[in-house]
């Protein structure tokens, strides 16, 4: 997150430590194959962080992404007394950067949502992804609306 954030401490914790699995995982994920579907992550009320399956059971055999993430929101709001944060991973596009970037939205059951951008370059011949610096953003509440 930003050093000029003013969330508190217990929301700071939470989303940080979503925040660094969701990238870690997601970066992974980009190093292994060119694209990948969305994820979540959850922080219980226990303060366990969880990995939450996307129910696809409602969804076409080859959903597109935005169908998942339209799912996984609906699954996040029905889990509110159970957990306290939540992380939705997805892969996006810059379209003004013209690069892909990993997208974590997070949320805090306090009320703090925040978008989290990390644009990454793939090279054209072997060699390793090129992962640009994390830009945070104050997000819209989807989960705890």
């Amino acid at each position: 997150m930003t050093s000029g954030d003013t969330t508190g401490g217990g929301t700071h914790s939470d989303l940080d430590a979503l925040l660094d699995a969701a990238l870690r995982i997601a970066k992974q994920n980009v190093r292994m194959a060119s694209s990948f579907d969305p994820f979540v992550l959850v922080t219980g009320s226990d303060g366990r962080m969880l990995s939450a399956e996307i129910d696809r059971s409602e969804l076409a055999k080859h959903p597109e992404s935005e169908e998942l993430v339209d799912a996984a929101l609906t699954q996040l709001r029905g889990l509110t007394a159970s957990v306290r944060a939540t992380a939705l991973t997805l892969a996006a596009r810059l379209a003004k950067e013209r690069s892909d970037a990993i997208e974590v939205r997070l949320e805090h059951r306090d009320g703090t949502a925040l978008l989290v951008l990390v644009p990454y370059r793939r090279p054209k011949f072997g060699g390793n992804v090129d992962f640009g610096e994390a830009t945070t953003f104050r997000g819209i509440p989807e989960v705890w609306t």
